[in-house]
């Protein structure tokens, strides 16, 4: 690497080529002209050995790695917006225009897609998330507010869990791909082919593909989203549209797109907790430490891990009754599945 040698090695060696009967002692001119450029040197070591890691997959990043994958037709995949349904309730007749904008208790934007009225009190109306990426994606009854509290809308909420919102495609996923083209033997309608078929649609990150699982001519696509859980349908059918093309799928394939299953882990704590901590405090905190080893869990989710995600998180000194799923085993999670969180009953 250019960035092996120090400032003061390199201004060694450089007044090892000045004669010997000039002075290079430290405060000497030669000492005091060779040092600036020494310093200088350095630092373009450590330039240089930055442009030699952009310039490599592997070691790129940004849109320095977004040039590399480009050469091969690889880009980036773009965030996509959680979506769902919310209820209003109101007055018989009310109109809900299309941008009706409502928001979470966080303050997350969600506006309505259409136009409708207020039946029998109710009306229910798809909406779609102002931002981007999973921050969309809440839980039920998370909507509270109507922007402009509008004249004859008196409240609005939302049942069910709102799925589709998925973050922009992040480095290590985007160089996944990138390898998947390059280091597997990609044919003509082989195993690998469909895989890089259903991760080139924006919202998948990995797709298990099962050739000849139901005979001959027949494939299963087992795909996976970027948050690690199981896609809205709307991602689904874009996986079957992209890989239906005529020019795309091989003649005589029946392919099968399904999102993968997800198995829910339920998981109940007792915490001791630092000072004057109570469990509300430390609740989201404990699930996202869970939930991110969830995503690196592989075939099995270990019972010690879980524990270790509890302990690991700020604010909580220690734990007892730890359960999972009731027991207290390693859980096996089959080729086709992946571990969620389920509920979190911590106390």
């Amino acid at each position: 690497m250019y960035s092996e040698r120090t400032q003061e090695e390199i201004l060694e060696s450089m007044k090892e080529s000045v004669r010997d009967d000039v002075d290079k002692r430290e405060g000497s001119v030669v000492h005091d002209m060779l040092a600036p450029p020494a310093q200088e040197i350095e630092m373009l070591g450590f330039e240089l050995d930055a442009i030699l890691e952009l310039g490599f997959a592997d070691t790129s990043q940004v849109e320095y790695l977004e040039r590399r994958t480009a050469e091969l037709g690889i880009f980036r995949k773009s965030a996509l917006p959680a979506s769902g349904t919310v209820t209003f309730i109101g007055n018989e007749g009310t109109p809900i225009n299309a941008g009706t904008r409502i928001l979470t208790d966080e303050g997350v934007p969600f506006v309505t897609t259409e136009y409708t009225v207020i039946t029998n009190g109710v009306a229910n109306v798809t909406v779609e998330a102002e931002w981007l990426g999973a921050i969309g994606n809440i839980g039920p009854s998370e909507i509270f507010t109507i922007e402009g509290d509008p004249v004859g809308l008196q409240s609005v909420t939302n049942t069910l869990t709102f799925t589709g919102g998925v973050d922009e495609e992040t480095d290590e996923e985007l160089k996944a791909r990138y390898f998947l083209k390059v280091r597997k033997p990609i044919t003509s309608g082989n195993k690998y082919h469909y895989e890089l078929w259903a991760t080139e649609v924006e919202g998948v990150s990995a797709a298990k593909v099962h050739p000849l699982w139901n005979g001959n001519g027949t494939v299963k696509v087992v795909v996976i989203d970027s948050n690690g859980r199981a896609p809205s349908q709307t991602i689904i059918d874009a996986v079957i549209t992209h890989i239906e093309d005529d020019e795309r799928k091989p003649i005589g394939a029946t392919v099968t797109v399904v999102p993968v299953t997800e198995v829910p882990l339920n998981i109940s704590a007792s915490l001791t907790l630092e000072g004057n901590l109570l469990i509300a405090d430390v609740q989201q905190a404990v699930e996202e430490s869970i939930s991110r080893y969830l995503l690196e869990a592989g075939s099995f989710v270990r019972y010690s891990q879980i524990a270790n995600a509890i302990i690991d998180t700020d604010g909580v000194l220690d734990y007892a009754n730890l359960t999972v799923n009731l027991g207290t085993a390693n859980i096996p999670i089959d080729g086709d599945s992946v571990p969620v969180i389920g509920m979190v009953t911590l106390t």
